[in-house]
Formats: structure tokens, C-alpha cells, sequence
């Protein structure tokens, strides 16, 4: 076994400390929260473990360890990142074409319009549509809850015999 490595752990991270912070800066990583920090400790750890004085030099191995440490991380970050803005592009794709918007079925909508006062349109609208409580379209409509709920009820029968 190497003399180097006949050193505890902790002499061993004191004399590599200046290589992880070397392909933190190499790598223009921002690590407020020392998370790469951490990864390069463990992966000195790693080289620490694993190291074999046949197949090279240690600080190799340390050096090799901490950077691809490094990289595989910055990946794992990125790839999180996309799918996170998949996600938020997604659903707002999702918002943006809600039904009433931008309804798939025209005629449908058309023909309730049609068949509703304007207040239970309005209920229709606000209720089913956009999925807002009684308080909150009372409010929009500066009207009582219990008006808003008499639309509903009314809108519900014109509905039902229409559909049965």
C-alpha cells in the first residue's frame, strides 16, 4: 500500500481539499449550499476506498473521482431542470386551453349558451369551467352565495333534461 494512503481519512482530505475547490471553479459551478463540496469529499472518500497502489497514483484516481463526481451531477441538475420546466410548460399549455377558452366541442357550448339565462351561463362559466367556489363567483358577481347556488340548481335542471 501506498505511505500516502497509510494516513488517516482526514489528512488525506485536508491535502485534497484545494483539488475539489480547483474543479469547482474549473467547472464555474455556484455552490452556495456546498453540495458539490460534498460530493467531492465523498468521492475522495471513494478513491480513498478503492484505490489500488498497482493500477496508478492516487491523486490521479482522487482527481478522476472528483471531476466525473462533478459532471455527473451538473447532469443530474440539468436534466432535473428540463423536466421541471416540461412540467411548468406542460401545464401551462394545459391552463391556457382550458374548455371555455378555447372549447373542443363548439356546437356544445354553443347550444347551452343558448339554452341558459345568463346567470346560470354564468355558473356554468365560473363553476364547472374554472372551477371556483360559490363565495368566490358571489363575489365576482356581487351577489349572495345563495343566489349563486339558485343558478346552479336551475342551470342543473335545464342541463338534465337536455342531456336524458
Amino acid at each position: 500500500m501506498s505511505k500516502q494512503l497509510d494516513q488517516p481519512f482526514e489528512e488525506i482530505l485536508k491535502q485534497y481539499d484545494n483539488m475539489i475547490h480547483y474543479h469547482i471553479h474549473k467547472l464555474h459551478i455556484n455552490d452556495p449550499e456546498q453540495e458539490f463540496y460534498q460530493e467531492g469529499c465523498i468521492a475522495l472518500w471513494e478513491a480513498y476506498q478503492s484505490f489500488d497502489p498497482e493500477r496508478g497514483a492516487f491523486r490521479q484516481l482522487a482527481n478522476y473521482k472528483i471531476h466525473h463526481r462533478f459532471i455527473d451531477l451538473i447532469r443530474k441538475h440539468s436534466k432535473a431542470a428540463e423536466n421541471e420546466k416540461n412540467y411548468v410548460d406542460q401545464h401551462a399549455n394545459l391552463e391556457d386551453n382550458s374548455t371555455y377558452d378555447q372549447p373542443e366541442d363548439y356546437y356544445l357550448w354553443n347550444r347551452l349558451k343558448n339554452e341558459l339565462t345568463e346567470k346560470q351561463w354564468k355558473w356554468v362559466k365560473y363553476f364547472i369551467v374554472e372551477d371556483l367556489p360559490y363565495a368566490v363567483i358571489a363575489k365576482k358577481e356581487n351577489t349572495t352565495v345563495d343566489a349563486v347556488k339558485n343558478w346552479g340548481r336551475e342551470a342543473k335542471k335545464k342541463l338534465k333534461l337536455m342531456f336524458v
